[in-house]
C-alpha cells in the first residue's frame, strides 16, 4: 500500500480503519499488472463538503464552464453533513497506471487476466461487506465505497448534532441515538440564542437540513444543529 493510501486510511473512523486496511490490501493483491489501486479520498469535513456543494451553484467551477453553463458543473447534491464521507465511513479510489497516470477506466484489463482491474477491486470490497456506489440506482458513483454500520446519513447527522462524538468522530454505539427527536427544516430557519424573534441569530439552518430537538417551549424548540445549541420556531419543523 502506498503512503498516500495509508495516510488517507488513518483519516477514516477509528472503528473502520482495520477493515479498510485489510480490504484494500486484499484488493491490491488482485492487481498484478501495470495498474495498482490508490485511495483518493476518505474523511471529508463539513467545511469541505459545503465548499463542494457550492461548486457549480454559487461558486464557479472551471470544470464544465461554458457560455451555456457559466457556473460550471455541479459536483455533489449532498450538503454538509449529508455525505457518509463526512463521518469517515467512506472512501473513493482510482487506478494508478505505471506508478504515474491516474485512471478511472472501469473496462481495461491491465494485468490481462480476463477481468477488468476495476471490477476486481470492486469484487473484493463487496465481498468484505462494503457498499459500492456503482450499485446505486438513482446516482452512480463507481469510485465510491462506504461502510456505514447500518446508519443513514440522517441518523449520523443527528448523533453529530447532539454532540454524540469522541475525538472528532461520531459515536457508533446505537444506544446513544434518539431518532424520535430528529426533525427536518421545511424552510430556512434562524437558529437564535433564545426563544424570541428578537434574540440574536447564531446560524442559518437551510431547508431540508436535519436537527435534533432537546426540549419544546410553546412554539419554540431548543435544538442542536451541527453541534450548536439554539432556538427555532417549531412550526417549521417536520419529521
Amino acid at each position: 500500500m502506498d503512503k498516500l493510501s495509508q495516510t488517507r486510511i488513518q483519516l477514516l473512523h477509528p472503528d473502520l480503519r482495520a477493515l479498510a486496511t485489510e480490504t484494500f490490501s486484499k484488493a491490491e493483491l488482485k492487481l498484478t499488472g501495470r495498474a495498482q489501486a490508490r485511495i483518493t479520498a476518505t474523511l471529508r469535513t463539513f467545511e469541505e463538503q459545503d465548499a463542494l456543494y457550492k461548486l457549480g451553484r454559487t461558486v464557479v467551477n472551471p470544470d464544465g464552464k461554458s457560455k451555456s453553463k457559466p457556473m460550471g458543473n455541479i459536483v455533489t447534491n449532498a450538503k454538509a453533513g449529508q455525505s457518509i464521507h463526512n463521518y469517515g465511513l467512506a472512501m473513493d479510489f482510482a487506478l494508478i497506471i505505471d506508478g504515474e497516470e491516474t485512471s478511472w477506466n472501469m473496462a481495461k484489463d491491465f494485468d490481462e487476466d480476463d477481468v477488468a482491474d476495476w471490477t476486481e477491486v470492486v469484487a473484493v470490497f463487496k465481498a468484505n461487506g462494503w457498499e459500492w456506489g456503482g450499485d446505486w440506482k438513482s446516482f452512480k458513483d463507481p469510485p465510491h465505497f462506504q461502510f456505514d454500520f447500518g446508519y443513514t446519513w440522517q441518523q449520523l447527522q443527528a448523533k453529530w448534532n447532539i454532540g454524540d462524538q469522541k475525538n472528532g468522530y461520531v459515536n457508533l454505539k446505537r444506544a446513544a441515538l434518539n431518532v424520535a427527536n430528529l426533525y427536518r427544516a421545511k424552510t430556512a430557519l434562524n437558529l437564535r440564542t433564545g426563544p424570541s424573534v428578537t434574540s440574536r441569530k447564531k446560524k442559518v439552518i437551510l431547508k431540508g437540513d436535519y436537527l435534533s430537538e432537546i426540549s419544546r417551549e410553546g412554539e419554540w424548540s431548543n435544538v442542536v444543529f451541527e453541534g450548536i445549541k439554539g432556538y427555532v420556531n417549531n412550526k417549521y419543523l417536520v419529521k
